[in-house]
């Protein structure tokens, strides 16, 4: 008889839960590219949306839904293990046990541990409760904890490159504001500065204008001052011309009256002295065709004193001479 024991077999049998009509239908595609969306889409059951909340809310809302999530998870994944076989569970329980801790540890940052602190006693007595799971599920339900942390790291992300495009155009916006503000005070500063250059060159002009025309009215006033002095000065001068000439005039009419007044007044002396004087033996008369006597004489020297141009004043005086002589 062989002593070597008989091989045990065992009829597995499926349990109610993975029967066809109870597996839910996949959400996705098994055409994904390499992603386990269609593998976890049984288990991903986060479907709600936070509303707009500031950082510091939505990263504590985010924690503890996060929180819940792997608490729900870890129950329906020990619901799941109680269906199979209680040898297998309790072969890898430890190891699991030890594997979710340890993703858990890695996916929990330092800052989330600090707003965790409430929840530790929870995870562990949900960490104590936790049965054996096959490869297959424990490689699930890490799968599917590393795309939910994929998908809250990918969320955070872009609010962050969100609030970053936010901050940056906050920023750009105060820069051009500020840029468009001081565009703005130096165009007013260069309108002011352009239009009090253009009120001082207009009183540089008109101050400019008054003093030429002061200038042309003093040159004007000086030049009819000294016409004024000239004209005066000329008219004066005409004046004394005049008076010189008429002052010459009147010695010339004067020396000429008082030399005929002398003229007559011997004229007068010698008539008086000739009707005195006796007459002269002399006479005239003509002898062969020819005057003769002492007044031949006379009349010889009248004519030769008209072919001059001596008239009788001088005949006369001589005659005169002629007769006191």
């Amino acid at each position: 008889m062989n002593t070597r024991p008989r091989p045990v077999t065992a009829t597995v049998t499926k349990p109610k839960w993975m029967e066809p009509h109870v597996i839910p239908r996949r959400s996705k595609s098994l055409e994904s590219n390499g992603s386990t969306a269609s593998l976890t889409s049984v288990l991903d059951h986060d479907s709600y949306e936070s509303p707009d909340l500031s950082e510091d809310e939505w990263e504590r809302e985010e924690l503890r839904r996060n929180v819940e999530n792997e608490e729900k998870t870890i129950q329906q994944d020990r619901r799941t293990a109680r269906n199979w076989g209680s040898y297998k569970a309790r072969a890898s329980s430890a190891k699991s046990q030890d594997r979710v801790k340890f993703q858990r540890k890695n996916r929990i940052t330092a800052h989330q541990k600090d707003r965790l602190a409430d929840y530790d006693t929870t995870s562990g007595h949900s960490e104590n409760m936790d049965t054996g799971l096959s490869p297959w599920e424990q490689w699930l339900i890490q799968k599917t904890k590393e795309e939910r942390v994929k998908k809250q790291q990918m969320k955070k992300h872009k609010v962050e490159v969100r609030e970053q495009k936010e901050q940056k155009a906050k920023e750009k916006k105060q820069k051009d504001e500020k840029a468009e503000e001081k565009r703005s005070e130096w165009l007013k500063q260069k309108n002011y500065e352009e239009l009090l250059r253009k009120k001082l060159e207009k009183q540089r002009i008109q101050t400019e204008t008054e003093i030429k025309a002061q200038q042309n009215m003093i040159t004007k006033m000086k030049a009819e001052r000294k016409f004024e002095e000239w004209k005066e000065k000329k008219e004066m001068m005409e004046r004394e011309k005049k008076e010189q000439e008429l002052q010459k005039k009147r010695d010339i009419e004067l020396a000429e009256k008082c030399k005929k007044i002398k003229a007559q007044q011997k004229y007068e002396e010698w008539l008086r002295s000739a009707k005195d004087r006796p007459k002269s033996s002399q006479s005239f008369g003509y002898s062969g065709g020819k005057l003769t006597g002492g007044f031949r004489i006379h009349i010889l020297v009248y004519f030769r004193n008209m072919r001059h141009g001596r008239g009788w004043g001088k005949f006369f005086k001589q005659r005169g001479q002629d007769l006191l002589l």
